[in-house]
């Protein structure tokens, strides 16, 4: 590991972690004032999420498809591979959220 990724990477995740901490202390207060109140937890807790797998799959699959695809482009010479890949991931990985967006729509 080069030491630039070092420089980077520690104080990313330290920086990381402190959010994490705080964002479950504030999780844990709000709780415990609702419990307080008499009230149940479990009442602003978001809806399940039973087509993640479903979301997930179709977001790698595109994934997939989108580095297929930089790689035949990039071998036709049409664009530099650099560019090929960056952005056929993140406009097959945009479609795929849209349309899992979608799909989670109409169930």
């Amino acid at each position: 590991m080069d030491l630039f990724s070092v420089e980077v990477l520690v104080p990313l995740g330290f920086f990381l972690f402190i959010i994490v901490l705080v964002y479950l202390g504030h999780q844990k207060k709000i709780r415990m004032a609702l419990i307080e109140k008499g009230l149940d937890p479990d009442t602003f807790k978001q809806e399940s999420h039973q087509h993640t797998a479903t979301r997930i799959g179709i977001f790698m699959t595109a994934v997939g498809i989108g580095v297929l695809i930089a790689n035949a482009i990039a071998a036709l010479g049409w664009l530099s591979e650099d560019v090929a890949y960056i952005s056929m991931i993140f406009i097959f990985g945009g479609v795929a959220l849209i349309s899992s967006g979608f799909f989670g729509k109409k169930n």
